[in-house]
């Protein structure tokens, strides 16, 4: 008797589908509900933990590098803290030069992942600071000194982006050079400005509601864990 060949998904390939359909269940969900803004949130906040826990369980299993970029380029509004980019470098070690993109996604509209500064996305920067310490602004310390110019396949010239690296075991890594970023992850709603009313080089989106915050944090070993309010913050 012959047996054809069975090829299986692979753990990356299982966890990106899982996390995009409990993503659009609880948009479809929240939206027949009402909620629509609600349930784009947290329907961002399972993709991109979905996206991170890709990229640290992929790490090890090809032994290279993996990194999660997101778009932080002024001069692409449609991108603009919203294109998130699952990544897999091409040559082994710790600086490799070459990169494979393995899942790009456009975060629903109106939805945007916080840069590691606030500078220029809010109107009242008093509104947006931490619980646990209201010196700190609440924004993606994650993301802080995390930053990098990249040409997408298809792309004319280099974006900015922001990120997180993880290294082949699997453990946080910084972008570039220097000590491996930890913290938060930080997701709020937000509204693309006219154009016009803001002058060149400026974020071409303003954040909203400083109290409808979702994230998520991650451990020194990039296990990320959910922050569903802004209490947790």
């Amino acid at each position: 008797m012959n047996l054809r060949p069975f090829k299986a998904f692979t753990l990356l390939e299982l966890l990106v589908v899982i996390g995009l359909i409990a993503a659009m269940s609880v948009f479809l969900i929240g939206g027949l509900a009402g909620g629509g803004k609600s349930a784009a949130l947290q329907s961002a906040q399972a993709t991109v933990s979905t996206l991170v826990t890709a990229a640290r369980t992929k790490a090890p299993a090809a032994n290279r590098k993996t990194r999660l970029l997101v778009n932080a380029d002024v001069g692409s509004p449609e991108r603009y803290l919203r294109l998130v980019v699952l990544q897999l470098a091409r040559q082994s070690g710790s600086s490799p030069t070459d990169w494979d993109t393995i899942q790009s996604i456009l975060l629903p509209a109106g939805v945007y992942v916080m840069p590691g500064s606030l500078t220029g996305l809010v109107a009242d920067a008093t509104q947006w600071k931490r619980v646990a310490d209201p010196t700190e602004d609440l924004a993606s310390d994650l993301f802080k000194n995390q930053s990098l110019m990249y040409a997408l396949e298809g792309d004319g010239t280099p974006q900015l982006w922001t990120g997180v690296a993880f290294t082949p075991t699997g453990t946080l890594a910084s972008l570039g050079i220097g000590t491996p970023p930890r913290g938060s992850l930080v997701l709020a709603l937000g509204q693309v400005l006219p154009p016009g009313s803001f002058a060149t080089g400026d974020p071409p989106v303003q954040l909203v509601n400083a109290q409808a915050v979702r994230g998520l944090v991650l451990s020194a070993y990039g296990v990320p864990a959910l922050l569903n309010e802004r209490n947790a913050f």
